[in-house]
């Protein structure tokens, strides 16, 4: 008997279409197209749940780091102006 694997993949970009439309001077940006095989709307829901909140822990520790180093930059240019 075997057991069929659930997955769940996700696109962040689609090639097909141009992000920058030339005569409408207009910018469009595909997101995400998500494609699912043998799961379940709430098993999906719940996995994307999941990778949401890694992107956001992810996005918030790239903004402490940032406010650090922003930080250590004014630290140091007052103490060379001195």
């Amino acid at each position: 008997m075997e057991s069929s694997k659930s997955e769940i993949v996700i696109s962040l970009f689609d090639n097909s279409t141009l992000s920058f439309d030339l005569l409408g001077k207009e910018s469009h940006l595909e997101v995400v197209s998500v494609m699912m095989t043998n799961v379940t709307t709430e098993t999906t829901m719940v996995k994307l749940k999941s990778k949401i909140n890694l992107v956001m822990k992810a996005v918030e520790e790239r903004d402490h780091e940032i406010a650090a180093l922003s930080d250590h930059m004014k630290t140091c240019e007052i103490s060379e102006s001195s």
